[in-house]
Formats: structure tokens, sequence, C-alpha cells
């Protein structure tokens, strides 16, 4: 019986230093690699002209509701909008969001694409 049990113990044993070396071995390759692609957001929805509420009204029910926004200014123009999206079909998915939302009623968007950085 005393055998059974230390050759168990061995097995045992043997095994689990097989599991931590293998283990360590991907994290050493995957520790190497330093290339990392990050999506690029080029989406966003803006908020068209002549909306009644103040900037600070609308951002505040956005924000309320989930929705990120920033001011962007092109070519001397202050441009206010949502996002930014990684695909044309989140800015998409994300305006039909705000149209099913009571509370942000009276929010106009358009799908914009975003230029590129610089």
């Amino acid at each position: 019986m005393r055998k059974v049990i230390v050759m168990t113990a061995i097995l045992a044993l043997t095994a689990c230093g097989q599991e931590s070396n293998d283990k360590i071995q991907p994290a050493k390759v995957a520790s190497e690699s330093t290339t990392v692609q990050v999506p690029v957001a080029h989406w966003a929805l803006e908020i068209t002209q002549g909306q009644r509420a103040t900037i600070t009204d609308t951002t505040g029910r956005l924000i309320e509701h989930g929705f990120n926004n920033f001011i962007s200014e092109r070519d001397g123009v202050k441009h206010f909008l949502i996002g930014p999206y990684a695909t044309e079909a989140q800015a998409l998915e994300a305006q039909e969001q705000i149209k099913l939302k009571p509370k942000l009623e009276g929010i106009e968007t358009n799908v914009v694409e975003l230029p590129a950085a610089k």
C-alpha cells in the first residue's frame, strides 16, 4: 500500500512540474513581441446644427446615457461629435440607439468619417 501511495505522489509531483514548465515557455514567447495593433477610430456622429438645447445640456444628457462626446475643430469650424467608433456600422448602431431613447429626443446626428491622424 505504501508503495502505491509513494508512486502516486511521485507521478503527481512529476506531472505538476511538467505543467508549470509548459506554462512558463509560452509566457516567455509572448513577452518578446513588442508590436501591438490598436484599432483606430475613424467614425463619429456629428450633431446637426439647429439644436435648441445648449451644448452643456446636450452633453449632460448624452453622458447620462453612456455616449462619449467631444468637440473637434476642422478648418476653423467647431463640430460637436459623439464617439469615436472603429467602424461605420458601430456609428450607425449608436445613431439608432440615440433615436430610441426618449430623453435624447431632438438630438439629430449624421454619421461622419473622421480625418486620418497626421
